[in-house]
């Protein structure tokens, strides 16, 4: 499975001790500042979080966290998790419930703490377990109370801050962190977005680095904003040296980081005879490395499944290649390391490589290196290129990245230690819809239309759920949605996958409209791109913007429609050729009469990037445009 995003923050909700013994702040609603209850369904009163680190292989996190429920959707905000697993144990866990006015109603009970083993279908070995904690009440506004405290030796994971994390409707009156340290001991650190730069003190022989932040109100959701680890302020933070279940690391360099997993890895690449007389059976006679590594990764899909693994070394070391080939199953790490066993059989070097991974994910920061990954994919070098395996999908085409892990930084294990690479990035061409309609059009306003199309790159990525479901009712209601037709009678559906390098699907069917459009008296007003109009216009707000604006994927849409028109007397009207360029992209629409027919061609580009705050107003006249283009009519006298 993914290494879990809680290892990269250490879950949000983990870290400090304040035991609540006596109530020295009465924690009154009232105290909270109008502008922190604007738009918020709850507010942070305190959120202090403490790590006490006692050597490279042992430190303390504490927390004491205060929060004000304000109605129903606030709920969530009072509900407590903290994980741990062997490494780690849990204590002095404690709670208080408050009235609006700040009275102190009652103290946690333990049978309000759910201790939870994290297993499920898809995860069967995993010795992480929850503290999942909630108060039974709903009397609004009240207040929470938690403190508690986690003796850990998960080294390789300090703590990142980020106060009021990515939500939009909870405020922030007050957040710390606080790292006390021996004196002799490195903290690596990096501020980012603009928050106050850290207060450094010494304690007897420690050093003790603290940030603070107080007053954050609510950020309205603005679209197409950057994740919230690149807008909001906050601290990463990472040791130089440590140690983790008698294993020593280093981080201070992506190299160090990369002979960390080598040292996690070391050993455990031996597969049975078996699995190596099949896996060169397998290949004998392929005359490419190129075959061979498509060979072995089919066997890979055909012979294990995925499952989330997060046992040992804080969940970062793979399972031994040979238990994968006794069990028949494994996660990420356990996948990947085995299908680069089997690749050293046959004398094909890979990489272990470490990633970032989820549509829409930030990358990682690539000048502090840390544990910033939670995937794990496999580099194989070619002379001409570079192979990349998803090592966890039973149908994912050979060397395809989709955008869940392609364009961003992955770390390579490799033999000399960590080296940080990029993964292909998904190109408009590659990233494409191209949708042809044969449509005939009745005096009545009804139609009937032939539709080909092609989902290829992220498109297939939407579309390929729905060979693999095999579920009639759930592809008509899909084809319905992305072609507009709102309850049109589809029939002759018919799907096909291409697993080429970049995969697409193939998707055929006829539709029946019954009233496309309604005459009007002897007219009939007819919107020709009814089938591919663009309804994506980002609102502007209220407010003006002030986050940059981010888009993740090139994507680009080729589209014709040939629609063959009823008897008419005359075209009162016909749309006119558009066609415009801005930073965003390019946009193209023309239409061509050629007697009883109207043919119309459209190409749409859209590409990524990031772009300042004060380019949202140009972004959202482009998708005006396209839009306004998407509804034009023609008129024809009947």
């Amino acid at each position: 499975m993914m290494l879990t995003t809680r290892l990269l923050k250490v879950f949000l909700l983990l870290c400090f001790v304040y035991p609540i013994t006596a109530q020295t702040v009465v924690w009154n609603v009232q105290g909270i500042p109008e502008k922190l209850k604007e738009k918020a369904h709850a507010v942070i009163r305190t959120d202090e979080n403490v790590l006490l680190v006692k050597n490279e292989g042992f430190l303390t996190r504490k927390k004491h966290t205060v929060i004000t429920i304000l109605d129903e959707e606030g709920l969530k905000y009072g509900h407590l998790y903290i994980d741990y697993n062997k490494l780690s144990k849990v204590t002095d866990l404690e709670g208080v419930l408050y009235d609006a006015a700040g009275n102190k109603l009652r103290k946690l009970k333990k049978e309000e703490i759910n201790d939870i083993g994290n297993v499920s279908e898809t995860n069967l070995f995993d010795d992480y377990r929850y503290k999942s904690v909630q108060f039974n009440y709903a009397n609004f506004p009240f207040t929470v109370e938690y403190s508690y405290e986690v003796s850990d030796k998960r080294m390789a994971f300090y703590e990142s801050w980020f106060p009021g994390d990515d939500t939009d409707d909870v405020s922030v009156q007050a957040s710390s962190l606080q790292i006390e340290m021996p004196a002799n001991m490195q903290l690596r650190y990096k501020e980012i977005n603009g928050v106050a730069s850290v207060e450094k003190s010494q304690n007897g022989a420690n050093t003790v680095y603290k940030w603070k932040v107080s007053n954050l109100p609510i950020k309205a959701h603005e679209p197409y904003a950057p994740a919230w680890s690149e807008r909001g302020p906050g601290v990463w933070t990472a040791p130089a040296t440590f140690e983790m279940d008698g294993y020593k690391g280093d981080f201070s360099t992506w190299q160090k980081v990369g002979e960390f997993d080598n040292l996690l890895n070391k050993g455990r690449e031996t597969l049975p005879p078996r699995v190596v007389n099949e896996i060169q059976t397998l290949v004998k006679g392929e005359t490419t490395q190129e075959a061979k590594v498509k060979k072995v990764y089919e066997y890979l899909q055909q012979h294990t499944r995925y499952i989330s693994i997060q046992l040992g070394i804080g969940g970062l070391q793979p399972f031994e290649a040979s238990l994968v080939a006794e069990k028949g199953y494994g996660d990420c790490k356990a996948l990947s390391f085995f299908t680069k066993a089997m690749l050293k059989t046959i004398g094909v070097e890979s990489h272990y490589a470490s990633i970032k991974a989820g549509e829409a994910t930030a990358d990682i920061l690539t000048d502090f290196p840390a544990q910033q990954f939670n995937h794990v994919i496999l580099c194989v070098p070619m002379p001409k290129d570079t192979i990349w395996l998803e090592c966890t999908s039973q149908t994912n085409p050979f060397g395809y990245l989709s955008n869940f892990t392609a364009n961003r930084h992955t770390l390579l294990a490799t033999p000399s230690g960590g080296v940080l690479v990029k993964t292909p990035a998904l190109s408009a061409k590659d990233n494409q819809v191209s949708r042809k309609v044969k449509m005939e059009l009745g005096a009545d306003g009804s139609a009937k239309a032939k539709i080909d199309a092609h989902f290829k790159g992220i498109f297939y990525d939407d579309m390929i759920g729905l060979i693999h479901e095999n579920n009639q009712e759930k592809t008509t209601i899909s084809l319905l949605k992305n072609f507009y037709l709102g309850n049109a009678q589809l029939s002759k559906i018919a799907l096909q996958e291409n697993r080429d390098k970049i995969p697409s699907v193939q998707v055929a069917f006829d539709a029946d409209l019954k009233k496309l459009t309604s005459p009007s008296g002897s007219r009939l007003f007819v919107t020709p791109d009814i089938f591919f109009k663009e309804d994506g216009v980002p609102s502007s707000g209220s407010e003006p913007r002030t986050m940059d604006v981010e888009l993740f994927n090139n994507i680009s849409y080729n589209d014709e429609i040939e629609i063959q028109l009823p008897t008419y007397q005359a075209v009162e009207a016909l749309p006119t050729d558009v066609s415009f360029t801005s930073k965003f992209g390019t946009f193209q629409v023309k239409y061509q009469l050629q007697g009883n027919k109207l043919l119309l061609t459209r190409k749409f580009t859209r590409n990524n990037g990031k772009y300042k705050a004060n380019d949202f107003a140009e972004l959202i006249d482009f998708y005006k445009k396209i839009s306004k283009a998407d509804r034009a009519q023609m008129v024809l006298k009947l």
